[in-house]
């Protein structure tokens, strides 16, 4: 594994994300065995950055200085050997130095397919475009602070061997595990359901979560501040609508456009039911010394009903740490999986699961380089400077970090605010070939 931090720069003259991309690939790809894989790799990283259009094998290939290469890159992609987590573990280390990250974020991503020969291909409905399509689902965990995030490690739902939740956790639960990277929260979007099994893994895992839920999630009520009823479970959304006069307040600044807002959490006491015939009491018992779940109702509109609902067991997490841990998930779906459109995340052509996993690993690492340049731009304009690494911040996040063998805290030691801006600066500074391309749905 590599350990050159590698240091992203921009000079006066302007640099892009192409000008930083064979530092960043001879550092990730060290663990590639062949010189003439390490060689591959890079161009096909390059081939995702400056391809017009659909990132196809033959579009990569030509832009990648190898016209007559299309099939070598095939190869390469869907029949070579090479150990995609490997690549993966590296990009997390890197952007762990190079960021100071606040969260993995958990979020699926559904991708269209015109036929049905593919691996993990369904009948399914996409949240983006509110419709049913036939094709993959896929989670990914998510580097995420608040100057940028990107996907560091993959899982792809195989509907005859996995359940959604499965493949949720295992998603961050891969990169998570890596000793080489620290023990953040784990913030997850279970709106589709599998809460139970989600949490389950994290808390046996002891990874601090907070999952994102529906309305409609069950729960049992554990805190005194409200009736516990006849033991039957109850909906998010009734605890919260009874919960009404729990709401406060709580001011929070929004690093995307450097304002502060104000937004409304109530936080109650919960456990989640267990699945039918688990047991008499029908009340999921915590593993021994794990603290008591946490329900979390967030409104941006007191008038209104939540907007969200997270469960968490973060108890002793200040309002605004839960509040700031949400914004991450937003931001990546306000712009962040745009980026990743743009450098071809949905783009494989193939059907194999060793060539979609390959495929996502170097999109990742080209979609890691486009932000970080946009990044190091944001830093230069702003006055602090290129640097990178756990010294460099400004500011503070209090952001909740849990290192293995210590305990969970907050505070600037912890992890501090490494500058301003977000993914609004990607659309300007990454320099790709095709501006108007981002965030356009297509079917392979």
């Amino acid at each position: 594994m590599g350990s050159q931090l590698v240091q992203f720069t921009r000079s006066q003259t302007g640099l892009t994300a192409l000008d930083q991309v064979g530092q960043l690939c001879q550092t990730l790809f060290d663990p590639l065995p062949r010189a003439d894989q390490r060689r591959k790799a890079e161009l096909y990283v390059r081939g995702l950055l400056t391809a017009r259009g659909r990132k196809t094998m033959r579009n990569i290939a030509a832009h990648a200085g190898m016209p007559a290469g299309e099939q070598s890159l095939h190869h390469f992609i869907s029949c070579s050997t090479w150990d995609w987590d490997s690549v993966r573990e590296n990009l997390a280390v890197q952007l762990d130095g190079m960021l100071k990250l606040q969260a993995w974020v958990v979020k699926p991503m559904v991708i269209p397919k015109s036929g049905a020969h593919s691996v993990g291909v369904e009948r399914r409905f996409d949240p983006e475009t509110g419709h049913v399509v036939n094709g993959q689902q896929a989670y990914g965990a998510w580097a995420a602070s608040e100057e940028a995030s990107v996907p560091v490690s993959w899982a792809l739902h195989l509907p005859e061997e996995t359940t959604l939740a499965d493949c949720a956790a295992r998603a961050v639960l891969d990169i998570a595990r890596t000793r080489a990277v620290r023990r953040l929260p784990v913030v997850v979007d279970a709106v589709e359901g599998g809460a139970e099994l989600i949490t389950g893994w994290l808390g046996a895992a002891e990874m601090p979560f907070m999952v994102e839920v529906s309305a409609a999630t069950p729960l049992h009520v554990t805190d005194p501040q409200l009736p516990r009823g006849a033991g039957k479970p109850v909906t998010a959304g009734q605890i919260m609508d009874a919960a009404g006069m729990l709401r406060r307040p709580v001011r929070y600044e929004d690093r995307a456009d450097r304002t502060v807002r104000l937004g409304f959490l109530a936080t109650l006491q919960v456990e989640l039911p267990e699945s039918a015939g688990a047991g008499a009491a029908g009340v999921r018992r915590r593993p021994a010394g794990r603290g008591p779940l946490l329900l979390v109702g967030e409104w941006s509109d007191a008038r209104r009903r939540p907007e969200r609902y997270w469960l968490t067991d973060m108890t002793g997490a200040p309002p605004a740490v839960l509040m700031r841990l949400g914004q991450l998930s937003r931001r990546i779906e306000r712009g962040a999986t745009d980026l990743s459109d743009r450098v071809g995340m949905r783009d494989f052509e193939g059907r194999s699961y060793q060539g979609w996993h390959r495929h996502v690993t170097l999109a990742s690492v080209a979609q890691a380089t486009a932000a970080m340049a946009a990044v190091a731009a944001e830093r230069m304009s702003s006055g602090y400077g290129p640097g990178y690494g756990h010294g460099y911040g400004h500011g503070s996040s209090h952001a909740y970090v849990q290192r293995p063998g210590h305990g969970g805290g907050f505070g600037d030691a912890a992890t501090g605010f490494g500058g301003f801006g977000g993914y609004a600066a990607a659309d300007r500074r990454t320099g790709f070939a095709d501006r108007g391309y981002a965030g356009r749905r297509r079917t392979a």
